[in-house]
Parts: structure tokens; sequence; C-alpha cells
């Protein structure tokens, strides 16, 4: 299992930059927008730097090496998702300490939108939790995809269309509830709902998200299974 990681994250070091570009890019959107995005930005930044593994597989047709390697596909799909899972959690501590931090700095000034953002414990539990969730749901909809038919041919409908479309949806979504009062003051209701039952919200959103992360690991399994090299 951890000489799979292994293998996986040498292949990928060609990527590494990303990860760099993916904090400071992070803390820029906090700082310009709301901090309270750093910790999605960058949670979904780490997930997507997981992916990067099956774009430096076919390239460096690493397949073959890996069906010759005395390792199960089992075993390959685990270490995927172990790595994915690493990543995330680097994400999540970095996340929190940029956030702190960039609130403390930020609070009362304004560049294109005032900050008041206050991190307390209870809304950097639900922004940590809500995140993992997000990258839970991509991840049942884009591994199972890219372990059938690889990056190459699935990298559009198995990878961007997920990735960015996401994004594209809750920006709109956001955009509505801005504009929609009705929208906007049921989101505001379970909002503090859930800051009122931080711990509660907490537990049934990662409740959730491991019901998404089962599902997509089983779905890997299975249509990698059947992938024929």
């Amino acid at each position: 299992m951890l000489n799979m990681m292994r293998l996986d994250w040498l292949g990928m070091r060609t990527y590494r930059s990303r990860f760099v570009i993916s904090a400071i890019s992070s803390v820029a959107w906090g700082i310009l927008f709301h901090t309270g995005l750093v910790i999605p930005y960058l949670v979904w930044g780490m997930f997507d730097a997981s992916l990067y593994c099956f774009d430096a597989e076919e390239k460096g047709k690493l397949n073959q090496l890996y069906l010759t390697l005395p390792i199960s596909r089992k075993t390959l799909i685990s270490a995927r998702y172990i790595l994915s899972l690493i990543l995330q959690f680097i994400g999540i501590v970095a996340g929190v300490v940029f956030t702190v931090v960039s609130s403390r700095i930020m609070y009362g000034r304004a560049i294109i939108n005032e900050h008041n953002f206050i991190p307390t414990p209870e809304s950097l539990a639900l922004i940590v939790c809500a995140s993992l969730l997000f990258c839970a749901v991509l991840s049942l909809v884009i591994h199972p995809i890219l372990h059938k038919f690889g990056y190459a041919k699935a990298k559009i409908l198995g990878y961007a269309l997920p990735m960015y479309g996401s994004i594209i949806l809750i920006v709109v979504f956001i955009l509505v509830a801005a504009r929609v009062e009705a929208v906007g003051e049921f989101m505001d209701s379970a909002l503090q709902w859930a800051l009122g039952n931080a711990v509660l919200a907490s537990v049934a959103i990662l409740g959730v998200t491991a019901l998404f992360f089962v599902a997509s690991y089983a779905l890997s399994l299975r249509t990698y299974a059947k992938r024929d090299f």
C-alpha cells in the first residue's frame, strides 16, 4: 500500500508546483472575497491535485508497470483514495491556519468585500465538513469514470466537467440566494441552525460524506476490475 502511494506520488512530481499555487491562490481568493472561502478552495485544490496521478499514469505509461508488480488492483485503488484523503487533510490543516491568520489581518477591511468573518470553532468545523462532503461528491462522479476509461479518454466528461462545472453551479446558487429573498432567507436560517447545532450538523455531514466516499470506492473497484488495458 505504502509503496503504491509512493509510486503515485513520484509520478506526480512534475505537478508539485501546483500545490504551492493552490495554497497561494486560496489565500488570495479569501483576501479578495471572503476569508471563509480559504478552506473550501484549498481542500478542493488538494483533491484536484490528487487526480494528477491519472494524467501522470498515462503519460508515463505506468499502467503496464503497475500490472507487472505484485500488487492487486484493489491495493492500487485503496492507495489512491488514501493519498487523496491525506492531501485533503493537509489542505484542511493549512486552510484552518490561513483562515485564522487572514481573518485577523483583514477583519474590518475591504478590497472587494468588507471582511467581517470571525472563525469560531463551530464555523470552522462546519466549513471543513462541508468541504469534505463536496470533495466526496466529486469523488463519486470522477474516480469511477477515470478508473474505467483513463484520463485521456475521460478528461472532459470525467474530470473537467464535474470539477469546474460544480464550481459554476455553486457560484450561480450563491447569486440566486443573494437575489431571491426566499432562497436567501432559507439559507440564512439553515446556516444559523447549523451554527447553533454545530456538533449534530458536523456529524450528519460527515456521515453523508462517508457514504459518498464508500460508494465512490466501491464503484471504482468494480470499474477498474473490468478495465482492459
